[in-house]
Formats: structure tokens, C-alpha cells, sequence
């Protein structure tokens, strides 16, 4: 397929689906039919490059972008919401959605963001997830994936660990509406993509020496690979291994 006029920076299926999604740095979000390989639809909103996006079952593609907006696409009703968390939160380099009327965004300030669909704002907001570098920068959430229909999420930087967290997405704010950390195990360069297998039983890491949209930070002795992650129990040092 062709269409895009920058690099493509993300691509999501929904769930189940011969439907693929591609994102650019054009600005632009493209649809296509793999079954009968053809291109659906493109969805113009974005004001500046998208930097990440993800799909559920619905046909509603979370997208984000470097103009800080989190965008959630009604296909269906050629329409979509725009979701904006204050002038103060930088733009998000990564989105996974939950479950359908519930996403996370991980944002270069390391900010954890958990929305609900029906609220223009974040409803949770954890900072400085993976903490901050020598000079006192807080090292952006490269990385985020949530097991979907669960309460498990994984985040990725270049902090030398990934890190798992418990998300309750109550009724309301007194049934709990919260992001909190479980634990973490070691992984040494910048952890550019997590995806959690079925059941949660192991991750698929794409780790990196540099950011995956950038070469201006190296982690040092970082090789450029694919680790896998054993998710079954004990969670510990040794259950995670490299190819």
C-alpha cells in the first residue's frame, strides 16, 4: 500500500479483524480490508504527526500526536472525539487501550494518563513513571501495552526496567479509578514496543539502542533485538530472556 508521505510510526489491527490501521508522521490515519487487500478510508484531525495508536474490538482506533491531543475515532459515524490533558502535559509517544471505553497514554514527560471515553480529561494521572535521568529529565513512556479486559498494564523507557501496573477503572471515583505500580524486571536499552501475549503469559519486547522515533539518546552496550518476557509465575530476574 501506498499513501503516506512521512514515515509510518504505528499500525494496529482491530481485534479479531482482517483490519489494519496505519499512522504517520504525515498526520494522517489510514484503514484497509487485508482480506481483500484494498485501502477503507483516511482520517484527517491530527494537526501535527501521529506518534502512536491502538484498536479493541469496536471499530474506534485510539490515536496520539505530537499536537497533545488523544483522538478516539468513530468510524461508523465519520466522527471523533478529541481528548486534551492541559497545556502543561507534553505530548504522548504511546496509547493502549484496556478495554473499549477505557485507554492509557504514556507522554515524554512520564506521565501515565488513564481516560475514560465520556471524559475530556484524564481521570488518573501518575508522573515520572520511569523516573528521571542525572541531569533531572524525567525520561519520557516510550512504550505502553494493557492486556485487554484486564487490570494489567506494562510501560517501557530507557530506565533499565519494565514495569507492571495495576489499572482499576471503577464507576466511579469511590470504587477507584486509579493507575498503581506492581513490580518490575530488568531490561537494558530503550523499550520501543511491548506486546503482551495471550493470557498474559509472556511479552514481545522490540528493544532498542536509540528511541524509535530518534538518535538523539544512546543507551550504552544496548544491541538493537527482541526480548522475551515469561509472565508466568514467579516474576523474577531470570524469567526474562533474549532472542
Amino acid at each position: 500500500f501506498h499513501g503516506h508521505k512521512g514515515a509510518v510510526t504505528a499500525l494496529c489491527f482491530q481485534s479479531n479483524t482482517s483490519q489494519l490501521f496505519s499512522a504517520s508522521e504525515d498526520r494522517i490515519i489510514k484503514s484497509y480490508n487485508l482480506t481483500e487487500m484494498v485501502q477503507l478510508e483516511t482520517l484527517y484531525g491530527h494537526q501535527l504527526g501521529v506518534t502512536a495508536m491502538d484498536c479493541y474490538q469496536k471499530e474506534r482506533p485510539v490515536s496520539v500526536g505530537q499536537d497533545r491531543t488523544a483522538r478516539a475515532w468513530k468510524l461508523s459515524e465519520d466522527t471523533h472525539m478529541i481528548y486534551r490533558g492541559g497545556g502543561l502535559l507534553q505530548p504522548a509517544e504511546s496509547v493502549s487501550i484496556v478495554k473499549d471505553d477505557w485507554f492509557l497514554s504514556g507522554h515524554q514527560d512520564g506521565q501515565i494518563s488513564l481516560w475514560a471515553t465520556e471524559k475530556k480529561k484524564p481521570v488518573f494521572s501518575w508522573e515520572g513513571a520511569h523516573g528521571e535521568t542525572a541531569e533531572g529529565i524525567k525520561r519520557s513512556v516510550v512504550s505502553i501495552s494493557a492486556l485487554k479486559r484486564s487490570d494489567l498494564a506494562l510501560t517501557g523507557s530507557n530506565d533499565g526496567f519494565l514495569r507492571f501496573w495495576k489499572v482499576r477503572m471503577g464507576a466511579s471515583k469511590t470504587d477507584g479509578r486509579d493507575v498503581s505500580e506492581c513490580c518490575q524486571i530488568p531490561i537494558h536499552g530503550f523499550v520501543n514496543s511491548i506486546a503482551v501475549g495471550p493470557h498474559a503469559k509472556f511479552a514481545l519486547l522490540a528493544v532498542g539502542n536509540e528511541h524509535r522515533m530518534g538518535r538523539w539518546n544512546q543507551v550504552p552496550r544496548a544491541r538493537n533485538r527482541l526480548a522475551f518476557v515469561n509472565l508466568t509465575p514467579p516474576l523474577t530476574e531470570e524469567s526474562a530472556g533474549e532472542e
